[in-house]
């Protein structure tokens, strides 16, 4: 069994013993008392109980001695045993041997010769309560430190699960959104073949059902390309280059007002954007998706107003998009940037759940952040942040 020991090292035989005397009366009989008359003496006691597993926890030892000096004894076990606090003894007070043990043995005291017993013992036993605290503390961070490395270990082994799975998933839904378009297209393709001749023999409710039959797959086929663009972009390490992202948002806009008919669209830029470091690709799909949720949402407006703008900081830009359209409840918000999340019907407004996903997806791929602020029937606010490049 481990036993924690006090040495007390004076080259007087009388005095250590006399020191004992005090100790073994006035403190717990769980800590053994070794004594020594010489530093040589002192440093035998202590490699020894250190071989059978012993804790030095204090040493007191008188500064005047023969051959080796109290304060560089201290400062010699403190290299051995630098757990253990140190107390000198000294029988007039030598301010440059008291500094040298501070310096080089992390002096925990000094006490006077003859000493007092009641001062005697109260800085040992403050001796022994910082030591029993230090001896806790240390117990708790190795026990932490294991936790640790356990805690990482687990982490680590999860988050290779994870990104397996997660390769295995984004791998399946482009194997699986590829292979759905061949028999997908050969539906589409029979409807359009019965429709085209054989349309004058069919009743209106079988040239409906066809129709719709079209119009599903035609759906079905949007949502396949989405869903793998989804993949990839899941896939895809962004290659930066400087992106103006005032003509981004200007030429995204126009690509896609060019198939919208009869809307009045009030669309503003505040200022001049900023180029940024992006993967040009990427942030047209991040601008495109967000430009198309924002012309969609504001159709039921008389005037629909879409504004862009950009705030700087010194490590970030921070992108707003701003529109009057119908909104929707904030207690949904964090379904939204999950793939096929849908705030609507596809009866009210069309889309496949899978746009905001993958802006998300691919601000997160640049460093960036997400978010959105709406209010129903007053508009919404869509924000990301790309970081700035050193």
């Amino acid at each position: 069994m481990k036993r924690d020991i006090i040495l007390c090292v004076d080259d007087e035989e009388m005095m250590v013993e006399a020191l004992k005397i005090e100790l073994t009366n006035n403190i717990s009989s769980d800590i053994i008392i070794e004594t020594a008359t010489s530093a040589e003496e002192a440093l035998m006691i202590v490699n020894e109980s250190l071989e059978q597993g012993d804790h030095i926890i204090l040493v007191i030892s008188d500064q005047k001695m023969p051959e080796m000096t109290g304060e560089v004894l201290l400062a010699e076990l403190d290299k051995i045993i630098p757990q253990a606090l140190k107390i000198l003894l000294t029988g007039y007070t030598d301010l440059d041997a008291i500094q040298y043990a501070i310096n080089n043995a992390s002096l925990f005291r000094y006490i006077q010769k003859p000493w007092e017993q009641e001062d005697l013992i109260l800085t040992v036993k403050q001796a022994i309560d910082k030591f029993n605290t230090m001896r806790a503390l240390d117990e708790k961070t190795r026990q932490i430190m294991k936790m640790n490395e356990e805690l990482e270990e687990k982490v680590q082994e999860r988050t290779m699960q994870l990104s397996d799975a997660i390769k295995e998933l984004e791998t399946f839904s482009f194997t699986v959104s590829h292979d759905l378009k061949s028999p997908l297209r050969s539906i589409d393709y029979c409807a359009k073949y019965i429709l085209e001749d054989y349309a004058d023999m069919l009743s209106p409710e079988v040239l409906k059902m066809l129709t719709d039959i079209r119009s599903t797959c035609e759906n079905m086929f949007i949502l396949i390309n989405k869903l793998l663009l989804y993949s990839m972009t899941a896939n895809a390490l962004p290659e930066l280059a400087p992106v103006d992202t005032d003509q981004l948002f200007r030429q995204t806009y126009a690509e896609l007002m060019s198939s919208v008919k009869n809307r009045k669209i009030e669309f503003i830029i505040k200022g001049v954007l900023p180029t940024v470091m992006a993967d040009s690709i990427l942030l047209k799909q991040v601008v495109n998706n967000i430009l198309s949720n924002a012309i969609k949402f504001t159709r039921l407006r008389e005037k629909a107003v879409i504004t862009v703008d950009c705030e700087e900081d010194k490590n970030k830009y921070r992108f707003s998009v701003r529109d009057n359209g119908v909104g929707f409840d904030m207690k949904y918000a964090s379904k939204l940037f999950g793939i096929f999340q849908r705030m609507h019907t596809q009866n009210e407004y069309e889309g496949s759940g899978i746009g905001l996903a993958t802006v998300k997806k691919i601000i997160d791929k640049h460093g960036g952040e997400v978010s959105i602020n709406s209010v129903e029937d007053e508009g919404t606010v869509l924000s990301f942040t790309l970081p700035k490049q050193p």
